[in-house]
């Protein structure tokens, strides 16, 4: 692997990052147990590509980008899946007596000499970026499906085997071990933000939330499910036998070298409990704000509006749209050893090193307003408040930006320009609002075309005409873009979630019409002409570009 004083000079010597920026970057990555081009990354300082090519020019081979390439399945099989993942490399093409291997790190020489034996080829050696590996990895997992239902079967006649009617002590039982860890692999193999438990009154569903959509998965027996459910309990240290109230909990669960925190919810239901659990990878790296689709005139106006000592930042949308990763987001970014960051959310989703989280617990009248009046005394620079729910939260929180602090929120309305009205009808008195609100963002999730089927298609009439509400006839995209559906994707046609955003800056024109209390739609085209750009032309330009489709567009904005 490439050595620190190395990586600075690769770096530093293109021009691309600064010896300051550098230097910054190396400190933090000490603090916050990252690498170094992970915090480099994810502040916007050099983008993966770049990064990929420089490495690749160290190692003198070429480099290759594996983000979109689905990898057949008889180039995959001459090296095995524990091989490729130990020696962090994978094949991508066979041509001829030449195997084409991408690596992490080209001078591994054991990793070498182990393909050559295995395989009996000539190599031909590429670098391949961190990211990009991890994502063709689980190209090994396509018949992930075949074998996750074997074990699962397998495990379903051991545990049928037993006898015993003690939930507790069946929850100790290896087959219902093997099989919950089957089932939390699986999801976490399929990309799925959420496995959901659900007993019937004939079946034990599972459930896999996979971009945004529930899907089916399979079918349990029913008498497995209250062992299923007192395993759960005992990994989040709930009470088992507590069968009429709702519980909370979280447990981390490892798979190979990489741990994924699960929050856990069980809820009383008419034919028993059910279980969700929202799947949370903590060796994941915080998404850069171009990754997570901020770009242009949005993303300057984010960086310089982070940049500001005091005054709020407010992130608004439905549930679900990605708010609180936009703000994780914008945390990483502003954590370092010379800014002191309190939060207080709930829940606690991610947990970041170097900021101080509270979880709020209203029973005990730890609320957002209360958490909020606590941090104040421990003098934070930054303070993020999970949400502005009532009247004393959004007046402790102005009064938070007006005492020189960083403020971080989010509010549900449905685009930037409601956001102020909504401040005002909690109580908020309009000169205040106007002087403290800096930035208000409104954002959607769509999905993103699968880039291994997408193809280009001619849309139907009614649609171009219901677009022209949105947009212009002659701004309307040349070009529609859809994904056919291929192994990559699950025949679906996507393949992972992207933002689309619309910012509001407030101008001395914005604070104006907040003192006078003017409707959101005055604000809305106040903003347009100061140069915001609504969020349906966001998704428009998203979907011009080939990231996803009209029809996404059209469904989140409608929502």
């Amino acid at each position: 692997m490439i050595l620190p004083d190395v990586l600075r000079e690769i770096i530093v010597k293109s021009g691309f990052v600064s010896e300051k920026d550098f230097s910054a970057a190396v400190k933090n990555s000490q603090e916050l147990s990252k690498s170094i081009t992970d915090i480099l990354i994810y502040r916007g300082l050099i983008s993966e590509d770049v990064l990929g090519n420089l490495f690749a020019e160290y190692y003198q081979v070429p480099f290759i980008n594996l983000r979109t390439k689905t990898i057949p399945q008889e180039v995959l099989s001459v090296i095995p899946e524990e091989a490729a993942v130990s020696f962090r490399m994978i094949p991508f093409q066979i041509e001829g007596s030449e195997l084409f291997l991408a690596m992490e790190d080209p001078s591994d020489l054991e990793a070498r000499e182990f393909v050559k034996r295995k395989t009996g080829l000539l190599l031909k050696i590429h670098f391949v970026i961190t990211p990009d590996l991890d994502r063709v990895l689980s190209q090994y997992k396509r018949n992930i499906k075949d074998v996750f239902t074997k074990i699962i079967s397998e495990n379903i006649e051991k545990s049928e085997i037993r006898k015993s009617t003690n939930a507790a002590q069946l929850a100790t039982d290896l087959p219902v071990i093997k099989i919950l860890d089957t089932v939390l692999e699986y999801g976490v193999a399929e990309g799925a933000s959420d496995v959901h438990f659900e007993e019937t009154d004939s079946d034990f569903l599972v459930r896999f939330r996979i971009d945004g959509v529930l899907r089916d998965i399979l079918t349990l027996p029913k008498n497995i499910h209250p062992a299923i459910v007192a395993r759960v309990k005992i990994l989040s240290q709930l009470k088992i036998d507590e069968h009429r109230i709702p519980q909370d909990g979280r447990f981390k669960f490892k798979i190979k070298d990489n741990y994924i925190a699960l929050r856990v919810s069980i809820l009383p239901a008419f034919y028993g409990e059910n279980i969700v659990m929202r799947i949370l990878p903590e060796s994941a790296r915080p998404l850069a704000l171009e990754e997570l689709g901020i770009t242009g005139r949005n993303l300057v106006l984010i960086k310089n509006n982070i940049r500001k000592p005091h005054g709020m930042i407010l992130v608004t949308g439905p549930t679900g749209s990605g708010k609180t990763t936009t703000l994780y987001s914008v945390l990483t970014i502003l954590n370092t050893t010379e800014v002191k960051i309190c939060t207080v959310e709930d829940p606690v989703e991610y947990g970041i090193k170097r900021v101080n989280q509270i979880q709020i617990n209203p029973s005990a009248g730890l609320t957002f307003a209360a958490g909020l009046r606590s941090l104040l005394r421990h003098d934070p620079d930054v303070v993020m408040v999970g949400e502005i729910r009532d009247q004393e939260t959004a007046e402790m929180a102005i009064h938070s930006a007006l005492t020189g602090h960083l403020v971080l929120s989010t509010l549900h309305t449905n685009d930037a320009a409601s956001t102020i009205p909504r401040f005002l009808d909690m109580g908020a008195e309009g000169f205040l609002v106007a002087s403290t609100v800096n930035l208000v963002i409104s954002q959607r999730l769509v999905k993103k075309i699968c880039q291994a089927c997408i193809e280009s298609y001619n849309p139907e009439t009614e649609l171009l005409k219901y677009l022209n509400k949105f947009v212009e006839e002659n701004e309307l995209l040349h070009k529609f873009y859809r994904g056919k559906g291929c192994i990559e994707c699950g025949n679906r046609g996507y393949k992972g979630r992207i933002g689309i955003y619309e910012m509001l800056e407030v101008n001395e024109e914005i604070r104006s019409l907040t003192i006078n209390r003017v409707s959101a739609d005055e604000i809305s085209k106040a903003a347009v002409k100061n140069g915001m750009v609504p969020l349906v032309h966001d998704g428009i330009n998203k979907a011009s570009g080939g990231i996803t489709t009209i029809e996404e567009v059209l469904r989140v904005v409608r929502e």
